[in-house]
């Protein structure tokens, strides 16, 4: 188990887009030619790390493919000899209804897995094509847009829309008509006046595309077929538990999932699923608990989190039985609303590395809603006291922004008094059903700082 524990946190592999404000997202990966189309008529080679602004059409060649995080969280995947531009993109960081994106899809397809843009306002996510739109419930979905038949790998293709959806529900509109699409159906209408409909079978080529992956590490590859499969854990309504870290011997780990708590500079972060790089740092305080659940605190050395500095340690605890959309979807009428306490994780730690211990650590769910309640912690490290409080939405919790935290300080603070404290929490849900929760959390206040990750029981 330890082995496969510092495999997890050795690779994990999903990093943090830092996309500007005027952007919509940045490329993760890019495999083949693909082209960026600026909303001027410039056009650019795509590369990782190239932002993606509202007006850019992404276009791939034949045998290309590009994976694009979004700055809401989402995940797109457009699909060899396609072409998708992005209409309108609108995201502040808070689901108030101003939140709002369009993409055009103009010819081939593209995955998707939504973030936060469409899980309260569902209405505010919308695909466009020249014949239909399509739109979604909080999903995992693959769009095509086929302006004339043909063939695909071998078997014929008629020319109109196609939309499946693996996780969550999503539907084709005309003027004709509706069709509303559910996991492992596909939906296809061939023109603006016709009604959309189900398929009985879900055409080949969809189980040819390729799946989003973990941001690339290390060189480019230079062929799609290199491409990595990974799963990932959703709600029945399509909110993103958690994406997948890597295991010991470089496969994806299904159902598995890592959280990591740190001080970086100004702040106390979170983080789900996060490049970590030890530099030199050493695994200590280390732990387990049941469901597969392991835990432990990088020390000493230069670790980064996301490419951010850290200081005082960085707190990790990961899980290989994260809770599967299935078994969420199974909850008993009594485990839709849950309470979480502390039940374990390594010591947290201030900005010189100092151990303290965490007193109180309780964590309100309603998973009908999909929010996170309360979160209330109450902890110490270095003499000095902390407690701190927050809420938000499931998909904030477990994305890589975190819910926020506010609080203080409380005693033992240098330079005196109770200053003001804000700092992140993230976390994962694990068992069967949703019996135990890792989290991890970070705080800052003033010139102190403490962090730390925990196993939560119900």
């Amino acid at each position: 188990m330890k082995g496969l524990f510092f495999g997890l946190l050795a690779a994990m592999t999903l990093a943090a887009t830092d996309v500007a404000a005027a952007t919509a997202g940045a490329f993760q990966f890019v495999a083949g030619e693909v082209r960026l189309t600026l909303a001027n008529g410039e056009q650019r080679p795509a590369r990782k790390g190239t932002p993606v602004s509202v007006g850019d059409t992404v276009t791939t060649e034949r045998d290309a493919v590009a994976q694009i995080k979004m700055g809401d969280g989402g995940i797109l995947v457009v699909q060899p000899s396609s072409r998708l531009t992005v209409a309108e993109y609108r995201y502040t960081g808070l689901e108030d209804g101003s939140e709002k994106v369009v993409y055009r899809l103009e010819e081939g397809g593209f995955r998707a897995i939504t973030g936060a843009i469409g899980h309260t306002h569902k209405e505010n996510y919308l695909i466009e094509t020249p014949i239909a739109h399509l739109g979604v419930r909080g999903t995992d979905h693959e769009s095509y847009y086929f302006p004339s038949a043909g063939l695909i790998n071998g078997a014929p293709v008629a020319a109109g829309v196609y939309n499946k959806v693996n996780v969550g529900a999503a539907y084709i509109r005309t003027r004709g008509g509706e069709v509303l699409i559910r996991p492992n159906q596909a939906g296809f209408v061939a023109s603006v006046s016709d009604t959309p409909r189900l398929l009985a079978e879900i055409p080949s080529f969809f189980n040819r595309a390729v799946p989003p992956r973990p941001a690339q590490v290390g060189p480019e590859p230079s062929r799609v077929a290199a491409v990595a499969v990974v799963q990932t854990v959703s709600t029945t309504d399509g909110v993103n538990l958690s994406n997948p870290s890597a295991s010991a011997g470089g496969a994806p780990a299904q159902d598995s999932g890592s959280v990591a708590g740190y001080i970086s500079g100004n702040f106390g972060g979170s983080a789900v699923n996060p490049t970590l790089a030890t530099n030199g740092a050493t695994l200590a305080q280390t732990g387990s608990g049941d469901f597969g659940v392991n835990w432990g605190t990088w020390q000493g050395g230069s670790p980064t989190v996301n490419g951010n500095a850290t200081r005082g340690g960085v707190h990790v605890a990961s899980s290989t039985q994260l809770t599967t959309a299935a078994q969420l979807s199974a909850l008993a009428p009594a485990l839709v609303t849950a309470s979480y306490n502390y039940a374990g994780g390594p010591p947290p730690t201030n900005q010189a590395g100092t151990a303290g211990a965490i007193t109180k650590l309780a964590v309100g769910v309603n998973f009908a809603t999909q929010s996170i309640t309360s979160y209330g912690l109450e902890a110490n490290a270095g003499g000095a006291r902390w407690s701190a409080n927050g809420s938000g939405s499931v998909a904030q919790f477990t994305s890589g922004s975190g819910i926020t935290l506010g609080g203080n300080c409380i005693s033992g603070c240098a330079g005196g008094g109770s200053p003001a404290a804000k700092g992140s929490a993230s976390g994962a849900f694990v068992g069967p059903a949703a019996e135990r929760m890792i989290t991890s959390f970070g705080l800052k206040a003033a010139n102190d700082a403490i962090s730390g990750a925990a196993l939560l029981s119900r």
